[in-house]
């Protein structure tokens, strides 16, 4: 049932080209008192930087942010919802002498799964539903391409319980549970004061949502 499907990386690749677009245009804005902006060129090189933010992403690390994050769920033909808790891991970056930034994160949470069918001809047919819940908990690379926006790989493991319903008063509604392992690549985009973009594409579908990650 968690099919990763062409429909959702297409879309998410849509998010992740519009996330950049936005971190490429923090990244490139030019400093107030540049000559774009008509002062002359000894005025630029002889004043005080007016915004501390480069200097300081070029001398610090990635930002370690911890927090929830919900999002609604497109799996294929059908829909769900779910949540994360992020916890940064400190473990050491592996990006060097680069202008990135890359740190590590522990997210644990839970998604709910819900598909509807429906078979044969009116008067002549029949329809059930199938249900997952999944607990998980996985570790994500943040690749960070200022401070506000990064992407990243995640790989997560839980056990699945699913079931049955809507197959009549006669038919016996199974279920049945089962560890998985799941991967994933994602985006997120801080815009401020903790409220965070959130956009992600796996096996269990296309997630979008927001996070209040600090």
């Amino acid at each position: 049932m968690r099919t990763f499907t062409a429909t959702s990386s297409l879309v998410t690749l849509s998010l992740l080209s519009i996330f950049g677009t936005a971190a490429r245009a923090d990244m490139t804005a030019p400093a107030a008192g540049s000559a774009s902006q008509g002062a002359t060129p000894t005025a630029y090189s002889s004043a005080p930087a007016s915004n501390a933010a480069p200097a300081a992403w070029a001398t610090g690390g990635a930002p370690a942010m911890h927090g929830p994050s919900v999002w609604g769920i497109l799996p294929w033909g059908g829909i769900g919802v779910g949540g994360r808790f992020m916890m940064p891991l400190n473990f050491p970056p592996l990006l060097r002498n680069t202008q990135f930034r890359d740190n590590f994160a522990l997210e644990f949470g839970a998604d709910l799964l819900h598909w509807s069918y429906s078979f044969g001809a009116p008067g002549f047919g029949f329809s059930y539903s199938w249900t997952e819940v999944l607990p998980v908990v996985g570790a994500m690379w943040n690749i960070w391409l200022n401070d506000r926006f990064a992407f990243y790989p995640k790989i997560e493991i839980g056990y699945a319980f699913g079931w049955f319903s809507d197959l009549g008063p006669n038919t016996a509604q199974a279920s049945y549970g089962g560890a998985f392992a799941d991967g994933a690549v994602g985006a997120l985009y801080n815009l401020g004061g903790g409220l965070t973009l959130r956009a992600e594409a796996g096996f269990s579908g296309l997630k979008l949502g927001a996070g209040w990650l600090f």
